[in-house]
C-alpha cells in the first residue's frame, strides 16, 4: 500500500510540473490552462480535453511504472521538427530506501514544490522564448526493457503507441545548450534538470 500512496505522490507532482511547464512555456495558448492552488501555490492546469487525455494516459503508465519500481525517468521533449530537439525536461528517479515519507517530511515535500514552481516560473522566464505557435512536445517514459516489452502488449495501456527511442546525440551543432538543474525533492527521490539548445 506504501507504493501505491507514494507513487500517487509522485504522479501528482509530475502532472502539476508538467503543466507548469506547458503553461510557462507557452506550448499552448494561455487561456487552455486555468489557476487553481496546490502545495499552497498557485499553479496552471489544462483544461483542454485533448491535452488532458493524453496526459492522463501517460501519467496512469508512469504510475503503474512507478509502483513496480520500473520508472527511471519522466523527460517532456518540446521540439519543432520530430528530430529538433528544443528543450527537455527529465524528472528523474533515483533509488532510494523504500516507505513513504515521514509527516513532518510531507510538509518539507510540499515546501520543496513551492520552490520548484517558483523557480520553474523564475528561470523559464529567462529562457529564450520559444518560436509561437510552432512547438509541440512528447512525453518519454524511461524504463527498463522488460518492463516496455510488458506495457507494449497490455491491452489497458494501448491508448497510445508504446515505441523504443534509440538514444541519439544531440543535434546542437552550432546551437548553445544550457543545463539547469531545477530541483529535487530527497524525501522521494524527485530530481528535475532543463536542458535548452539556442
Amino acid at each position: 500500500m506504501q507504493a501505491e500512496i507514494k507513487a500517487d505522490i509522485i504522479v501528482e507532482a509530475m502532472e502539476v510540473l508538467v503543466n507548469h511547464i506547458l503553461y510557462v512555456r507557452g506550448i499552448y495558448p494561455s487561456h487552455i490552462f486555468k489557476m487553481k492552488r496546490m502545495y499552497n501555490s498557485p499553479i496552471y492546469v489544462s483544461i483542454f480535453p485533448p491535452l488532458n487525455n493524453y496526459l492522463a494516459g501517460v501519467l496512469k503508465s508512469a504510475q503503474e511504472l512507478l509502483r513496480r519500481r520500473e520508472l527511471q525517468c519522466l523527460e517532456l521533449i518540446v521540439y519543432q521538427k520530430e528530430n529538433e530537439k528544443l528543450e527537455s525536461y527529465k524528472m528523474q528517479l533515483e533509488t532510494q530506501r523504500s516507505g513513504l515519507p515521514a509527516e513532518d517530511h510531507l510538509m518539507e515535500f510540499e515546501q520543496n514544490m513551492r520552490s520548484v514552481i517558483y523557480k520553474i516560473s523564475q528561470r523559464l522566464n529567462q529562457a529564450p522564448k520559444l518560436p509561437a505557435g510552432s512547438c509541440q512536445f512528447k512525453v518519454h517514459l524511461h524504463t527498463t526493457q522488460e518492463a516496455f516489452i510488458r506495457f507494449s502488449h497490455d491491452s489497458q495501456y494501448q491508448e497510445f503507441p508504446w515505441l523504443q527511442t534509440q538514444k541519439t546525440e544531440s543535434q546542437a551543432t552550432g546551437r548553445t545548450v544550457y543545463l539547469l538543474p531545477l530541483a529535487r525533492v530527497d524525501d522521494l527521490g524527485l530530481k528535475m534538470d532543463v536542458l535548452i539548445v539556442n
